[in-house]
């Protein structure tokens, strides 16, 4: 708090006087008529006894008010008129002797008060400036002081203070809030190392000891706070010098990074999982400079004792594939935030092509832009030379059952030969045999793990018509089970051959129009598939069903666990199948 002094008379008058705005010749010519002023006054109310009375005060009173340029020139000029008002014109010497010796004492004495009061007033001038200084100084002092607890209430940090055996004596507002410290004096005069476990507290110590010696110290070390929540921290121990240049007191600032510390261990093992991964694992800028390979990607592509940083991303690729990563593959990273599928990276010693299955996303800073690119790609050729063998076993195996099935037709056709009523059912079987190579051709194609229904479909019915012209197909993409396959593909078989006889492909003007649809989501969706024959002959329902319709009937119903009936409509057959999703195909995702 600043306090104001009581100010004197005469420290107003000095006051008044300095702020006085006036120049020095207006001084001198105030001084002047003042003097001449005060002896006229002396004339007509002073005796010529005392004659100098008058001028005493007024002389003094000018070099207090004006300063000691006027206050001397009132002195002469008092002097001078006294002489003046004492005179007469018919004494030899204007006034006696002893006047003219009273004048010059006069004159004298009033040179040494108008100097004594120029000097009393310059010094009341300068202890004014003086005690201004001082309440300037003391106002920035306060706000000072004011602007240096606020910062110490309002910093994160535990700013502490303690006596050179380690034992608190200050800690800061937000030190005390960071500490979980409610009232300081419940802590005050503690050991400050008390507070630090395992080796924090031989650390503590030790800068306790190095602060005494003059140096600093700092350490990383884990503490409770108060209330006893774990946290780490940063601390910084610098001795506090006293009057003499030797340490008084020690301060210790302690920052918390326990969040620091976690997102470093975090981090930390991230770079560890990375470098232990067996998959290549790298990142790029965005011009494409690479700044970053794990050991496992510099062993895939040959760079075990190289350099990476005047590699490129395009540096990896063979040039056509290089051009493509450029202008496809970048691109869609930017603008899905990911591209995966299967190319080829190149050995940087032997160029020999490494199939991989490359994986790129973007890598981006804290405000969401775009800083660079990561890539997680693994090493496809053990699987690649598995998906070879594999069709390669696939090949061998369609070769072998298609020479088995030639085999049965040629034993069936050989044992069936010379019997007139066997022809035709040799003709059937055959065809029924055919079909059935059909569809094995579709599921040796996917390993047997699956066949599309719109392929078997094609390749079962193709043989009966053109596509697209007198065979309609119509339908969504649905995978269907390979046990399930063999039988829709020999259902088809009979559906085409019945038309091709008696139904729409029996003229040249019927159509079969084979669509299937699904309704609902996930397994639990219902299939439903229609085989529908239009602009053939009449129909007229058979008298008995022969091995075709009960093939279809029971094989399906059976296979696809769902309904399945034959309609023999006059403008044309029909035939509905209807199912569960889940018991005929394989649904994505599950």
């Amino acid at each position: 708090m600043i306090r104001s002094q009581p100010v004197s008379f005469a420290d107003r008058i000095v006051i008044w006087s300095i702020n006085l705005r006036l120049s020095q010749g207006t001084r001198y010519i105030l001084a002047s008529i003042l003097v001449l002023a005060v002896g006229l006054a002396r004339v007509a109310f002073v005796p010529d006894t005392l004659p100098w009375l008058l001028f005493i005060p007024a002389t003094i009173a000018i070099a207090l008010i004006m300063g000691k340029g006027p206050g001397l020139l009132a002195a002469c000029l008092s002097a001078a008129t006294g002489v003046v008002t004492l005179g007469r014109i018919d004494h030899p010497t204007w006034v006696p002797p002893q006047q003219w010796l009273a004048a010059s004492l006069f004159l004298i004495v009033m040179i040494g008060l108008v100097m004594l009061t120029a000097e009393l007033r310059e010094s009341l001038r300068r202890a004014r400036r003086l005690n201004e200084e001082l309440v300037e100084s003391e106002r920035r002092a306060v706000e000072r002081q004011a602007f240096l607890s606020g910062v110490l209430a309002s910093s994160t940090d535990c700013i502490k203070v303690l006596d050179l055996e380690g034992k608190l004596t200050f800690m800061s507002e937000g030190g005390q809030r960071v500490m979980e410290v409610s009232d300081f004096n419940e802590v005050a005069g503690c050991p400050w190392p008390d507070f630090w476990r395992d080796a924090g507290n031989a650390e503590a110590k030790a800068a306790v000891a190095a602060a005494k010696e003059g140096e600093a110290r700092s350490f990383i070390g884990k503490a409770d706070t108060y209330r006893g929540t774990p946290k780490w921290w940063h601390v910084a121990v610098s001795p506090i010098a006293g009057s003499d240049g030797r340490p008084d007191r020690i301060l210790s600032v302690s920052r918390d990074i326990t969040n620091l510390r976690a997102s470093e261990e975090e981090r930390d093992r991230f770079v560890r999982l990375a470098e232990n991964s067996t998959d290549f694992i790298g990142m790029a800028r965005t011009d494409g400079s690479v700044f970053y390979l794990n050991d496992a990607a510099k062993r895939l592509v040959g760079l075990e004792d190289a350099a990476v940083e005047h590699l490129s991303i395009t540096d990896f690729f063979a040039p056509e594939q290089a051009q493509k990563i450029a202008d496809e593959v970048l691109p869609a990273v930017e603008r899905n935030g990911h591209w995966a599928g299967e190319v080829d990276f190149r050995h940087f010693r032997t160029s020999a092509p490494i199939p991989v299955l490359y994986s790129v996303f973007p890598i981006t800073d804290a405000t969401g832009v775009l800083i660079g690119y990561g890539t997680v790609t693994r090493d496809f050729r053990e699987r690649r030379r598995a998906e070879d063998d594999m069709r390669l076993l696939n090949g061998e195996l369609a070769h072998r059952l298609k020479n088995v099935l030639a085999v049965v037709q040629s034993v069936a056709a050989q044992t069936l030969r010379g019997i007139p009523e066997a022809a035709r059912a040799s003709q059937n079987l055959s065809a029924r045999l055919v079909a059935l190579g059909g569809a094995t051709d579709v599921l040796t194609g996917s390993s047997w793990r699956s066949a599309d229904l719109g392929e078997v479909a094609s390749r079962a019915l193709s043989p009966h018509g053109h596509l697209g012209e007198r065979i309609i197909l119509l339908g969504p993409s649905v995978t269907l089970k390979p046990e399930v396959t063999v039988a829709f593909a020999l259902a088809l078989h009979e559906l085409a051959t019945n038309a091709a006889k008696y139904g729409a492909l029996s003229n040249g003007t019927g159509r079969v129009m084979l669509t299937w649809s699904v309704d609902g989501l996930d397994e639990d969706a219902t299939l439903a598939i229609v085989w529908r024959e239009v602009g053939g002959p009449l129909i007229t329902p058979p008298e008995r069903k022969g091995f075709g319709s009960v093939l279809i009937e029971r094989s399906l119903r059976s296979y696809f666990s769902g309904k399945a009936a034959t309609d023999y409509r006059p403008e044309g057959l029909v035939f509905e199948l209807e199912t569960r999703l889940g018991d005929a195909a394989i649904v994505t995702g599950k």
